[in-house]
């Protein structure tokens, strides 16, 4: 046979060979598969319910009732679901919640009903508390966590300087006061921490001021700005990173709650949006591109979709004609377009931006009746979220176009219930888990695999292999033989 001929065999072949290979996208949504292994029977465990819930490591992290510990820290891998540690031995429980990933361990708040609520970690073989800042039953009560240079910040109460600003290196010696920020032992309640451009900011009350911008580098704690004269305060919100500066949302007194941004030496007000001294409450500020999106009311056109990018700052769309506004919340980037749910003509549906086109994406529940799409989560090709389909909420998942409910084992009977809210979905990397509710079962939770995350696995311990190795294999073997004859051939023709 021509060498072109041979040639063209083999890439024919390893064409045949790859197409076989590759998985065919999945053209209906998985089922859920319920887990009832925590508390078996009607009462639930409320898995995922009561906190937040984490991805770390292969695991999902949460708070679970088993009836016999009371609420304690669970893991599961959908395969395999184990309470991590009773770290309050007896029925009352711990209420692990906060849960923030510092290197190799989960830190969170817990109470083991001796030292009140204080700071704890765990890599789920060992769980131990990290630090107990308030000596004796009381507990510092430790919250509002955030990762930021080496540690974890958060507000505490030591007993002497009142709730303050804390960080942690995951050993007692390096837990410690970062700053005492209103001294006597009232305490500056720092909130909403937020790391941006070098600094974690966050808000504050000094006891003359109030609540106004603060930030700190760990070894340097200051006000950035005094927005609103007095001791009131402006009470920022909503701090997020754009470029070299840092954006938020507060009211100086004259013209409201405005959109304002510092760069840590100069502060100014980006746009006056609702011109008269009221409020346009920029909300959900969220990057896309070279713009920060937000929910915001001009007085106007009420509740609808902004934007700016430091100097232009615009009305994306009036998707609600008027001055009730369209109300768009619950922001998420998914693809090059930022997702959310906004009432239009057929009530609160999924809509998506890309700054130049704001359309309705699907109407999940046809007609003018909402669906309310929420706790919006992407897992390989779709973003999924929970809608009300006019007698329950279910899982539901889109790929920007079209939409689908996601089934529960028995559809009649199961949907979501969570009081959670954000936290009823959540993914490790292509597995999502959700909140179930049946009579049968109570409040638990599920789970199902996304076969668009990722290509199967294309090792081949322990076994033969997958579809793919095996098809890898094979095509290693024809390239292989076809690389010889063609060599055979070459050498044949110079002889």
């Amino acid at each position: 046979m021509p060498a072109s001929k041979t040639r063209r065999s083999a890439v024919l072949a390893l064409a045949l060979l790859m197409a076989a290979a590759v998985p065919v996208r999945a053209t209906t949504p998985p089922t859920f598969t319920v887990v009832d292994s925590i508390q078996p029977g009607s009462n639930g465990s409320y898995a995922m319910d009561y906190s937040e819930s984490v991805a770390f490591g292969d695991y999902l992290y949460f708070s679970a009732n088993d009836g016999t510990s009371g609420y304690e820290l669970w893991r599961t891998n959908g395969i395999t679901t184990a309470q991590v540690s009773d770290i309050n031995p007896g029925v009352d429980g711990s209420y692990p919640e906060g849960f923030t990933i510092l290197g190799d361990y989960l830190y969170f708040s817990a109470d083991d009903g001796t030292g009140g609520s204080e700071l704890w970690r765990t890599n789920g073989s060992t769980t131990t508390i990290v630090s107990d800042i308030y000596s004796g039953a009381n507990g510092s009560n430790p919250n509002g966590f955030h990762r930021f240079g080496g540690y974890i910040y958060f507000q505490a109460n030591d007993g002497l300087t009142g709730v303050e600003l804390w960080r942690s290196d995951g050993t007692s010696a390096g837990t410690s006061l970062v700053y005492d920020i209103r001294t006597g032992g009232d305490g500056g309640y720092p909130y909403n921490l937020q790391e941006a451009n070098g600094y974690l900011y966050f808000a504050a009350d000094d006891g003359i001021h109030g609540y106004e911008l603060w930030r700190t580098n760990g070894s340097s704690t200051t006000m950035v700005y005094d927005t609103k004269d007095g001791a009131s305060g402006s009470y920022p919100s909503w701090m997020t990173p754009l470029g070299s500066y840092t954006y938020f949302v507060a009211d100086d007194g004259t013209s409201g709650y405005e959109l304002w941004r510092t760069n840590g030496s100069s502060t100014e007000m980006v746009e006056d949006i609702f011109v008269g001294g009221s409020n346009s409450m920029p909300q959900f500020l969220t990057l896309l591109g070279d713009y920060l999106y937000f929910s915001a009311n001009d007085g106007t056109n009420g509740n609808e979709l902004w934007r700016t990018n430091g100097s232009d700052t615009t009305l994306v769309s009036d998707i609600n004609s008027g001055v009730s506004g369209s109300d768009p919340n619950n922001f998420i980037r998914f693809g090059d377009y930022l997702y959310f749910s906004a009432a239009g003509a057929n009530g609160y549906e999924l809509w998506r931006t890309n700054g130049s086109s704001t359309t309705l994406a699907v109407d999940v529940r046809p007609g003018v009746d909402s669906s309310f799409p929420s706790t919006f989560v992407v897992v390989g090709d779709y973003l999924y979220f929970t809608g009300y389909n006019g007698t329950s909420y279910y899982v539901y998942r889109s790929d920007g176009s079209t939409a689908e409910r996601v089934p529960f084992p028995i559809d009649a009977d199961q949907y979501v219930s969570c009081d959670c809210y954000t936290t009823n979905l959540a993914a490790v990397g292509g597995r999502l888990y959700s909140t179930v509710f049946s009579s049968e079962i109570g409040n638990e939770f599920a789970y199902l695999d996304e076969p668009t995350y990722v290509l199967p696995e294309t090792n081949t311990t322990g076994g033969s292999g997958s579809a793919w190795t095996i098809a890898l294999s094979v095509l290693a073997l024809v390239t292989l033989a076809a690389g010889v004859g063609l060599r055979r051939q070459s050498v044949g023709a110079q002889r």
